[in-house]
């Protein structure tokens, strides 16, 4: 079969066991997540009671279990004993010291409290509360009548006061690492996730991949979640019918051909009969006219096996490929107009035929392909034209056309041209459109004729390959109206044509 691969014959999916559901799968990496959050609490917590445990991190009630012994020591120090207040203060506190008529003396809370601390000192501010904490004050009458206010939050604070300067409180650093690490373990379990479940659609993409190539011999795998399965499940039925059909549609074309070959084998037999018999008629004693009458039916008996060979060869698989070759002009052209003038006369129709000048002496074409290209023209000319009436074939050589298809089809970028016009009815705008479609016979009036939608189509395809072009046209009324067709070859030879 054509593109496909076929080694064994199609059948049913094979019964498939059932996976996990998909929600399970997704509940899993859930209770991942749960759990890393778990975990990860937890060590925040334990993390937070090693550092109170050693010393490091004061509790955050601490400034309440403090207050009274660092009041105490407080009492005893004079405001100009400001490195004993300092060292008496633990880290849990903020402290500034204020002279009795209200002068900042010195401390370490920050120069933007100092309004707040000497109003706790003077007019009896005890706690302010604010969106997420409160701030409790506390002041100190010192030795010499000087006041020390101490101020903290209910929060954790380093016991070194380096640290607590330099570094945001305990509290905040192990809340911020839980929010890291906790977005890392997403990250992670995310990732981990995309991967299996990557993983579990392989099977789905490589069966697609491989349908796509043709290939359609093969099991399709699974992927341990249902609902995926089923899916997989549904592509193995399609693959399975694809290959029944194509099958049997292979199987169809090939008896199809083999029928037509046999056909065309068949009338071979008949065909040597007539081809013998016209032989022994043109070699025997004739009028002119009847000699002239049977070597026209010699050469269509002729043409007749040619195509009755290539047919065979066409069933078979073993059709020519297209192969151009550099042939004389001057002796392909005048066959051909042997052969259109012996195809009209027996319609009764008249051939104008004309040679342009500057054609070259050769041609670079697959002549067979030429010569059913430009016969099939105008044998539907022939068919169309009235009795009596002229077909008129114009050979001329043309300049390059102006989009440069001719650039692209040769070197010299010049094209052999032969228009074959008759005095029938004309093409039809559809037909403008889409004469040259195979099959196409959308035109009553010359569907009458008995046309199958190929001849056109035969004679485009062969002008194709060899770089060129085909164009329906009506001729003018004052020319004397009727169809008008127009093969275009390249005078040069085609790249890649074929």
């Amino acid at each position: 079969m054509d593109g496909v691969s076929v080694r064994a014959e199609g059948g049913r999916g094979r019964v498939r066991k059932r996976g996990l559901p998909l929600g399970l799968v997704i509940l899993r990496y859930f209770a991942y997540v749960l759990a890393a959050a778990l975990a990860l609490a937890l060590g925040t917590y334990v993390a937070f009671g090693v550092l109170v445990g050693t010393g490091a991190v004061y509790p955050a009630n601490h400034g309440d279990t403090a207050l009274a012994e660092t009041s105490a020591r407080l009492a005893e120090l004079g405001s100009d004993d400001v490195g004993a207040i300092d060292a008496a203060v633990p880290s849990s506190f903020r402290w500034a010291v204020f002279s009795a008529d209200g002068a900042y003396v010195a401390g370490d809370a920050p120069e933007r409290a100092r309004e707040t601390l000497r109003e706790a000192a003077f007019d009896g501010l005890a706690v302010e509360y604010g969106a997420l904490s409160s701030t409790r004050y506390d002041p100190v009458e010192l030795a010499d009548g000087s006041v020390c206010v101490l101020t903290y939050e209910y929060m954790p604070q380093f016991t070194s006061k380096g640290l607590r300067d330099a570094l945001p409180n305990p509290q905040n650093l192990l809340l911020g690492a839980f929010a890291v690490l906790a977005v890392l373990v997403l990250a992670g379990i995310a990732a981990r996730a995309a991967r299996v479940l990557s993983r579990k659609m392989t099977p789905l993409a490589d069966a697609a991949r491989r349908i796509e190539e043709h290939d359609l011999d093969f099991e399709v795998g699974t992927s341990g979640v249902r609902e995926i399965d089923d899916m997989l499940g549904a592509m193995d039925e399609m693959r399975a019918s694809l290959k029944r059909s194509l099958e049997a549609q292979w199987r169809g074309e090939q008896a199809q051909r083999d029928q037509i070959a046999a056909l065309a084998h068949d009338l071979k037999t008949p065909l040597t009969v007539v081809r013998g018999n016209v032989d022994l008629l043109v070699e025997g004693e004739l009028p002119d006219e009847a000699r002239a009458c049977a070597a026209d039916a010699a050469e269509g008996a002729r043409r007749l096996d040619a195509y009755l060979a290539a047919l065979i060869d066409v069933a078979t698989g073993d059709a020519a490929a297209f192969a151009p070759a550099d042939r004389p002009l001057g002796p392909a052209l005048a066959h051909l107009r042997a052969q259109t003038e012996a195809l009209a006369s027996c319609a009764g129709v008249q051939v104008a035929w004309s040679e342009g000048s500057g054609l070259p002496e050769t041609l670079r074409m697959d002549e067979a392909l030429v010569e059913r290209a430009v016969m099939n023209v105008a044998a539907n000319a022939v068919e169309h034209a009235p009795v009596g009436s002229t077909v008129e074939v114009r050979v001329r050589a043309e300049a390059a056309p102006a989009d440069g298809a001719g650039e692209r089809a040769g070197e010299g970028g010049g094209m052999l041209a032969v228009s074959v016009a008759d005095a029938g009815p004309g093409f039809s705008p559809e037909v403008l459109r889409r004469g040259c479609e195979r099959f196409y016979q959308g035109d009553p009036a010359r569907a009458a004729h008995g046309h199958r939608g190929l001849g056109l189509h035969v004679a485009a395809e062969a002008a194709e390959r060899h770089g060129g072009s085909t164009e329906l046209a009506n001729r003018e009324k004052a020319d004397g109206g009727g169809a008008c067709v127009t093969l275009r070859f390249p005078l040069s030879s085609p790249h890649g044509a074929g």
